[in-house]
């Protein structure tokens, strides 16, 4: 990831402050910054949304055996799983499978609609191209 974001982020820049005048290329340089920083923001309170839910439809079909108000924190988060695991007695070591399976479960799944997304965006891309927006920006700008 950390490659990919250096191959892309610096050249992006580049073309992005690159085609206006100078005295905007500040502006341009702020409205990256951004943009880069909500999308960030974005995407984490996306698929961390995303995952919490994964987990917990996962301890929904994994904690059957066991019941009220330990099984409902458990289900809040595994490091809330943890914590009450040792309450459970013998179901200790079910608990805490059981949990770090349901998030394993959840991470696979808003990785996959991160997968899902960035390729809808590479689609787009490709298909748009590349070309003439950046003087659209300019336009904008002025």
């Amino acid at each position: 990831m950390g490659i990919g974001m250096g191959l892309s982020m610096t050249p992006a820049t580049g073309a992005i402050t690159g085609s206006l005048p100078r005295e905007q290329q500040g502006v341009a340089s702020a409205l990256n910054d951004v943009t880069r920083e909500f999308g960030t923001a974005l995407g984490v309170a996306l698929l961390g949304a995303l995952l919490s839910a994964g987990y917990r439809g996962a301890t929904d079909d994994r904690l059957h055996d066991i019941s009220g108000p330990l099984a409902d924190t458990a289900r809040e988060g595994i490091a809330n799983a943890v914590e009450v695991a040792g309450s459970t007695g013998t179901h200790a070591p079910d608990l805490i499978h059981a949990a770090r399976q349901s998030f394993v479960d959840g991470w696979q799944q808003a990785m996959w609609a991160g997968v899902a997304v960035m390729g809808a965006l590479s689609a787009y891309i490709t298909l748009r191209g590349i070309g003439g927006s950046t003087t659209d920006l300019g336009d904008e700008l002025s």
